[in-house]
């Protein structure tokens, strides 16, 4: 007994015939002709060999054996169900779904207190992972529905990808409160002449800038003096706070560390121009549901 030879339409009168004990009535519900379910059940009975239904005192009754088809039958249906439902919309505040995120440290830093505090109120059952995975693998995860969306300053990932710029983020520079060299503003001297942390993180989102800025240096002549590389945010204003070190970081990201005691923010002295923050997404989820509800989200909460 083969299962690909089952018309799977055939479940559905069956489980109708089960829940109403009639042909009649299941003929009703269905939206058929009591002829058309008199077929069915006639095809249901050839494939398994039963009679599944025998009329007693004007009930059709199951069988043994569609007693016990009965229960994993209407599970089946009801997962096909809630599937098909769940295709055709997502409800937030219901929804106890994961989405997985692909983001750098510094877009945790910037996006999430802000996404979790909306997320409490529109979709309090909703939980979000965060990854940070190298760029090369990203395109990869998002194919495959590993990751839903990836969120930051990402290159093109393809012809079968959807990108929506949320916003223009631009680059400054953090330093100690009582810096040795540098009071009120930085110059360019000071700049090119000043020990650096090179920022990496795993994402490699930050490469493209480091890039920039040794180019720059490179094109004034001067080679960049880099006193530290980290590959983690964790403890960098720490470290900034207690050195003579400076650290080139997006705007945002350095107002998060600027409410830490002893820091300043400064613009750079030098332009290596400006990044859209992004997000991406491929193209097999662009008519999803859930994913459509995620991606308005950031739209809403980002976007400017």
């Amino acid at each position: 007994m083969k299962l690909n030879a089952l018309d799977l339409n055939l479940l559905l009168v069956f489980d109708a015939i089960f829940r109403t004990q009639g042909v009649t009535l299941a003929s009703q519900e269905l939206g058929l002709t009591q002829s058309s379910v008199s077929n069915a059940l006639g095809r249901l009975r050839d494939y398994f060999q039963d009679p599944l239904f025998v009329r007693i005192q004007g009930a059709m009754q199951p069988t043994p054996l569609a007693q016990n088809l009965s229960e994993p039958v209407k599970a089946a249906l009801g997962h096909l169900r809630q599937a098909i439902e769940e295709r055709r919309q997502f409800s937030p505040s219901t929804s106890q779904r994961t989405f997985s995120v692909c983001t750098s440290e510094v877009g945790q830093r910037v996006f999430l207190p802000k996404l979790l505090a909306h997320l409490s109120q529109a979709a309090p059952s909703v939980s979000v992972s965060i990854v940070d995975i190298p760029s090369d693998r990203i395109d990869a995860s998002l194919t495959s529905g590993d990751i839903d969306l990836a969120v930051g300053f990402f290159g093109d990932f393809g012809p079968n990808f959807y990108i929506q710029r949320l916003f223009r983020e631009h680059y400054v520079v953090l330093i100690r409160d009582n810096h040795s060299t540098i009071q009120d503003s930085l110059s360019l001297d000071h700049y090119l002449q000043g020990s650096h942390i090179s920022y990496l993180p795993s994402s490699a989102s930050h490469e493209a800038v480091d890039h920039l800025l040794d180019q720059e240096f490179n094109n004034l002549g001067v080679k960049r003096h880099v006193g530290l590389r980290v590959a983690h945010s964790m403890g960098l204003s720490s470290i900034v706070s207690q050195t003579d070190l400076m650290v080139t970081v997006p705007s945002r990201l350095a107002e998060t560390f600027a409410a830490s005691e002893g820091l300043r923010v400064l613009p750079l002295p030098i332009d290596i121009g400006m990044i859209d923050i992004r997000q991406h997404w491929h193209a097999r989820f662009h008519q999803d549901p859930a994913n459509q509800w995620l991606r308005a989200q950031f739209q809403l909460l980002f976007q400017a």
